[in-house]
């Protein structure tokens, strides 16, 4: 059986304005009891791919704290190696800090770890892709490089930080930033696998060293055929948090429970740390209506169409509503709530009320 080693790149998250200040997308909060990072996690899983690494470029603090030792995501930990590989010399030199300098800088995981193929996905983009399914079709083809894309609809105003493909038969043949022009198009999900011969290769060639980022090179090696590079089409829940808007709407969006059965299916789990925390509890005065409200909260007031994380307190009297309450914020009697996003550790007593089309943002322990 073929030996893989995943890992989870941080490099090149777009912003979620606010809410990425000083966290990573990766590690931000996701429908009250998630980080986005655990999708990614959970897919390696899923796989039985127990060699996992997180490429952390900032905000280091924000992934351990969420990730812990990584177990969580490794069925075999005795033989399984799970890493977060900074690179040190980039910390002192910016231009040097890239998710493909991180991977020369940590290569010793390649000669530890001894693997036939490398996969390498990212964590803004959500996805429930069957690594392992990949990883054979890849296999099967004999390519150097497969890169997982989605065929989607609105292109025009979804997966603007990401690239558009140009596919023929299995042969990725082209690619370029999506510039947002046409709504119908072939996009990347940022997910490649590699063979480790060919990875070693791009690692050290002298030609490669002035690449900027993978994401440049592996355009590079497409647009010049240098390299042989197929394609891997993935017709299951894919979206890319690339804003604070999309994020709450791909948040929210999950009330339908079509769309939650393609992201939270039965057979490929989603997995994230437990914290062994209480049931959500209610008071005689709660009214909640299409939300979730997480493990750990207490609800007394009227809740509608929100999203309630792990040890949030609403008060009897308080309403919220179209909107998302990160942990451990208490919502005090009397306080309004419309259309916000209101980050950990604050505490509302007043109106805090955004629009439809921008929501309020309110940094961490924030009091209004």
């Amino acid at each position: 059986m073929a030996k893989v080693v995943g890992y989870v790149n941080l490099y090149d998250s777009p912003s979620l304005g606010g809410l990425t200040k000083n966290r990573t997308p990766a590690s931000t909060s996701f429908v009250g009891r998630f980080a986005l990072i655990d999708f990614a996690l959970s897919n390696f899983a899923n796989a039985n791919i127990n060699d996992i690494n997180i490429l952390v470029k900032d905000n280091f603090r924000s992934v351990a704290k969420h990730c812990g030792s990584l177990k969580a995501w490794a069925s075999n930990t005795k033989i399984g190696k799970q890493n977060y590989l900074v690179n040190e010399r980039g910390l002192a030199d910016k231009d040097y800090n890239s998710d493909l300098n991180a991977l020369r800088e940590n290569d010793w995981v390649l000669f530890d770890s001894n693997p036939d193929y490398i996969v390498i996905q990212p964590a803004h983009i959500l996805t429930k892709i069957d690594i392992a399914d990949l990883v054979r079709e890849h296999e099967k083809s004999g390519a150097d490089v497969t890169i997982a894309y989605a065929k989607i609809k609105d292109g025009d105003v979804a997966f603007l930080t990401s690239t558009a493909l140009a596919v023929e038969e299995d042969k990725i043949v082209a690619a370029a930033p999506n510039d947002g022009s046409e709504k119908e198009i072939i996009v990347s999900l940022r997910t490649y696998v590699f063979s480790r011969k060919y990875f070693e290769v791009l690692l050290r060639h002298k030609d490669f060293k002035s690449a900027l980022s993978l994401r440049a090179l592996v355009s590079h090696l497409i647009n010049n055929h240098l390299c042989d590079v197929r394609g891997y089409e993935y017709k299951g829940y894919a979206r890319c948090f690339d804003s604070l808007e999309h994020f709450v709407e791909y948040s929210f969006e999950l009330f339908d429970p079509k769309i939650a059965r393609k992201l939270f299916d039965k057979v490929d789990k989603s997995y994230t740390i437990s914290r062994n925390t209480p049931p959500a509890s209610y008071g005689e005065h709660a009214e909640v209506k299409e939300s979730f409200i997480a493990n750990g909260a207490f609800v007394d007031g009227k809740v509608e169409h929100s999203i309630i994380s792990r040890y949030v307190k609403v008060e009897e009297g308080a309403k919220v509503k179209n909107s998302i309450i990160l942990t451990r914020c208490l919502i005090k009697s009397g306080a309004v709530i419309e259309n916000a996003v209101i980050d950990k550790y604050s505490t509302i007593s007043g109106e805090v009320i955004g629009s439809e089309k921008e929501h309020l943002y309110l940094k961490q322990g924030s009091k209004k």
